[in-house]
């Protein structure tokens, strides 16, 4: 039941009501900051287990250190250089993109009361609509809202990078002279996840994003939080380790040994979902799984033989 003690006044704990969450450093500057810390600092993480000979870790791995090295067709150092390439240049958009949140303090307690007058439209003026009105105005606004502006945000990157994904593996000019970038690496690691052309990474991460965040409504610590998360599940997705305690990989189907199959030659038509859910891939047929992907490696040789 909700609690009746919520008032127009009160501020949930994930609020700050700072003009800026850092002392001296804008909303817009942090959240473009944050992007390139929740890209390279698990890159780094997993390149360090890349690099290290443990036998505990060969369970994990979906490749071993010498696949990557004889299949991949793109140096590290290319990849690197291209990856920082394409940061440099989602960072100058972000700039003219993102602008500072006005430092006057938005009127919460007022739009709260708002939402509690139209609620009071709907539910009556009984006493128990009454007794709950200001607590679900509160948990409306504070809660409901947000967690929607997510979900509306996940779903439009979710829906715009399929589209647009399985569009470049479909038309064969697109992934000749586009896509095709990304596919040199046919053993993914985690800092190649950005490796695309320069135009690619345009359409497909910035526009998206941009359309996300504008369709949404998210604010600029908002959209710093769900583009950091998205940006940290890419670089997982593209690990190379199955880890069952990464949170990342247990919050959905769509994880690194899911995409794995995606850059395999057997794959490249199928697992287009990306980066949160897989729900396009079910209901449009393209998902494989592993088990289908061996049981088709096993009928080619069976063929060749």
């Amino acid at each position: 039941m909700i609690a009746s003690n919520s008032t127009s006044t009160d501020v949930p704990w994930y609020y700050s009501s700072k003009p800026s969450l850092v002392d001296g450093v804008p909303d817009h500057y942090l959240a473009l900051a944050a992007l390139f810390v929740a890209y390279w600092a698990p890159s780094l993480f997993f390149h360090y287990l890349d690099t290290r000979d443990w036998k505990a870790l060969e369970k994990y791995r979906i490749h071993d250190s010498a696949e990557v090295s004889s299949r991949n067709r793109v140096s590290r150092t290319a990849v690197i250089w291209t990856v920082i390439f394409q940061q440099v240049v989602q960072t100058v958009l972000g700039l003219f993109w993102l602008s500072a949140e006005h430092s006057v303090v938005p009127d919460h307690g007022g739009n709260v009361a708002a939402i509690s007058r139209q609620l009071s439209l709907v539910l009556g003026s009984g006493e128990y609509a009454q007794s709950i009105l200001s607590s679900l105005a509160y948990y409306i606004y504070w809660w409901a809202i947000p967690v929607l502006q997510f979900l509306v945000a996940i779903f439009i990157i979710d829906t715009w990078q399929y589209f647009l994904h399985r569009s470049m593996h479909m038309n064969k000019f697109l992934y000749r002279h586009f896509h095709s970038w990304h596919h040199r690496l046919y053993v993914p690691y985690a800092f190649g996840a950005l490796y695309n052309h320069p135009l690619e990474g345009l359409l497909l991460d910035s526009l998206g994003a941009i359309i996300a965040e504008s369709v949404s409504g998210l604010s600029t610590r908002q959209a710093a939080l769900l583009f950091s998360i998205a940006t940290l599940k890419t670089v997982d997705d593209h690990c190379g380790y199955r880890f069952p305690f990464d949170p990342l990989q247990v919050m959905s189907s769509n994880n690194a040994d899911y995409h794995d199959i995606h850059h395999q030659q057997i794959g490249l038509k199928s697992n287009f979902a990306q980066p949160f859910f897989v729900h396009w891939d079910v209901i449009l047929g393209t998902q494989m799984t592993r088990q289908e992907m061996e049981r088709r490696k096993q009928n080619n040789r069976s063929k060749t033989e």
